[in-house]
């Protein structure tokens, strides 16, 4: 999957919308779907409850 950040933040902002991440193991999938690191997922989820 060949995305842009900011393709792969919106993914992750629609994800944590519809609740994908209070599903175990979601970030680990969300992570290796988007061929970034979980921290990368995380760092996306915090920024957006930073926002």
């Amino acid at each position: 999957m060949d995305l842009d950040r900011r393709a792969k933040q919106e993914i992750v902002r629609g994800l944590e919308a519809r609740g994908a991440f209070a599903v175990r193991h979601g970030v680990e999938t969300v992570a290796s779907a988007l061929g970034v690191s979980r921290f990368t997922v995380y760092n996306y989820l915090n920024r957006e409850k930073g926002a």
